[in-house]
Parts: C-alpha cells; sequence; structure tokens
C-alpha cells in the first residue's frame, strides 16, 4: 500500500474545463454535470494498494472465507495464466467483502480521484495531455484487462498504478440508494473523456458483476 497524505486537492471540472471537452470530443455539457465545480476537497491521510486486487488474492480470500468465485472464473477455477490480472465479475458487496478480510475498505470517491490526480489535479495520473500509451484502454480488440502494473508510464504522483482503464473501480460511497460511483474507465473504454479520473462514472446497481468492475483497497493512516 502508498500511503497519501493529507491535504485539499482540486476534485472535479471547471465549468469552463467541462465547456472545452464537450467541444473538443463532441458531447453536450450535461455530460459533465457531476464534475461541475471543480472544488477543493480536503482528504484525511490513507493507504491505498498500489494496484487493484488481482485474481490470485481474491483466490487466497476466497478459498480462506468460502466466499463464492468471481462471476467469470471458468467453472469457478482461478485461470492460472491470469493470476496476476485484475479481479473482475464481483459487486460492491464482494469487494466490501475482501477488503474487510483483508483488514481494508473501500477507498472513497475523493481519496480515489486525489490518489489519481494528486494535489494538482492532473487531467491524468501522468500529466495534462492524454498518452495512448499509459493505460489499457479501448483503441484494439482487447479481450480482457492487462496484468497489473503493465502501464508503469502510467503511474499517479504517488506512484499508484492502473487508475486510468484496465478495470474501473468501485468505490465506497454512491450518488443514492443502491448505487455506487466507479472510477477510472476500463479496458473496453474508448472515449479519452471518459478515461479521465475526473470523469464520474457510475453503476446505478451495486449488485452488477460486471467483466468490466474491479476495485482496490484503503485504510485509514493510524
Amino acid at each position: 500500500m502508498i500511503l497519501i497524505p493529507a491535504g485539499a486537492f482540486p476534485m472535479g471540472t471547471s465549468e469552463r474545463e467541462a465547456t472545452r471537452l464537450a467541444a473538443a470530443y463532441g458531447y453536450h455539457i450535461s455530460w459533465f454535470i457531476g464534475e461541475i465545480p471543480q472544488r477543493s476537497v480536503d482528504v484525511d491521510a490513507f493507504y491505498i494498494d498500489k494496484f487493484p486486487v488481482t485474481n490470485a488474492q481474491y483466490a487466497e480470500f476466497a478459498d480462506a472465507t468460502g466466499h463464492p468465485p468471481p462471476a467469470f472464473w471458468p467453472d469457478g477455477m482461478l485461470p492460472t495464466e491470469k493470476r496476476n490480472h485484475p479481479v473482475t465479475g464481483v459487486n460492491q458487496d464482494d469487494a466490501w467483502a475482501y477488503a474487510k478480510w483483508a483488514g481494508k475498505r473501500l477507498p472513497t470517491e475523493a481519496e480515489w480521484e486525489k490518489t489519481a490526480r494528486g494535489i494538482n489535479g492532473l487531467s491524468f495520473p501522468w500529466g495534462n495531455q492524454f498518452d495512448p500509451e499509459a493505460c489499457c484502454w479501448g483503441r484494439s480488440s482487447q479481450e480482457g484487462p492487462a496484468a497489473v502494473g503493465s502501464y508503469p508510464e502510467g503511474a499517479s504522483p504517488y506512484g499508484v498504478m492502473d487508475m486510468v482503464g484496465n478495470v474501473a473501480e468501485w468505490c465506497a460511497d454512491a450518488p443514492g440508494p443502491g448505487a455506487a460511483f466507479i472510477k477510472g474507465g476500463c479496458y473496453l473504454t474508448k472515449s479519452i473523456v471518459n478515461l479521465r479520473p475526473a470523469a464520474r462514472n457510475m453503476s446505478g446497481f451495486t449488485n452488477n458483476r460486471s467483466m468490466f468492475y474491479g476495485f482496490r483497497c484503503a485504510k485509514e493512516a493510524v
């Protein structure tokens, strides 16, 4: 895990930047409404996993607790060639169960976004310009997420990996009952707008075991 120091960061997107993005990428300004306005958010210090939780880590949890396997393991068995790939096919309850077993929790949306953007509110973990080589995203016929750590050039300002593309990640908080924030885009995301860490994506159903959703854990810094 990596320590994220306490302090404020600029969360979300300014109306001016949202207007620019909408024009540049052919979106209506309403697409960005959940991100506006950009605001200073103060976050206590916390630890966060350097990588998303892998299939191998989740298998250890399932074996130890009897928790059901993810939705997309063939015959409920861990695919050995994908041990180091991020686990998918887990809903928010599954993610919480793993986190509690590991003595951790899910990160809040603000914690996740600060980890990805740093105190300067970068547009992407690596800087303010999109780098197509810095993440696993939908520019090709990618059939699934890449092994964790496959894109070291995509590290966040704190050295946290895989925060854009690969798998969208469950957060602890939600826009409303039965929903949850999902951050980061995934390996199928083709729109650069939706790969930005500021993008406020969400699942309307926390019981959604999507092949696109994974997670990483956080815990208090004490």
